[in-house]
C-alpha cells in the first residue's frame, strides 16, 4: 500500500470529506498538520472491503476511519472493520476511531448502540454512526 501517493497533507481549519449527501468534517482549530488518506480506489484498489477515508493526525497519534454510506449501516461497519485490519501495521500505535456517516439510519435506539458496542468489543475501536453529517473538533 502506497501511503504517500494516497495522502493529502493539510493544515486547513476545516478538513472535509464527502460523498453524495454524506459528509464528515474535522474542525482543526489549531491548524495542526493532518493527513487525508484516500483509501477506496487509491490505498486499497482490489476487491477487499475498505472504508473511504482515513484522516491521521500524526502529532497526536490519532487516526479517524471514515465510511460515507447510503443506508446500509452493516456494510459500513464491515468496511471499517476490514480497513482496520488491513492498515493495522501503519496505525497500530494510534488511537483509532471509526465513523459511519449514512444517509439514513434507524432511530438512535438500542440497535445502533448495540452495533457500536459489538464493534468496540471486536476491534477495541470506537464507532460513531451518524446521519448525513458528522463533525468533530481537534
Amino acid at each position: 500500500m502506497d501511503y504517500p501517493k494516497c495522502t493529502i497533507p493539510s493544515k486547513d481549519s476545516r478538513i472535509v470529506v464527502q460523498e453524495k449527501r454524506s459528509k464528515f468534517e474535522v474542525i482543526n482549530t489549531n491548524r495542526i498538520k493532518m493527513n487525508k488518506v484516500e483509501v477506496d480506489g487509491c490505498l486499497i484498489t482490489d476487491h477487499r472491503e475498505k472504508c473511504d477515508w482515513i484522516i491521521s493526525i500524526d502529532s497526536l497519534s490519532r487516526a479517524l476511519f471514515i465510511e460515507l454510506k447510503g443506508c446500509d449501516v452493516d456494510k459500513a461497519i464491515s468496511q471499517l472493520k476490514s480497513t482496520l485490519i488491513h492498515t493495522n501495521s501503519e496505525y497500530k500505535n494510534y488511537q483509532r476511531e471509526c465513523f459511519a456517516v449514512t444517509t439514513r439510519i434507524p432511530k438512535h435506539g438500542s440497535s445502533v448502540r448495540r452495533k457500536s458496542l459489538d464493534f468496540f468489543k471486536a476491534t477495541k475501536t470506537t464507532l460513531s454512526i451518524k446521519n448525513l453529517r458528522s463533525q468533530i473538533t481537534v
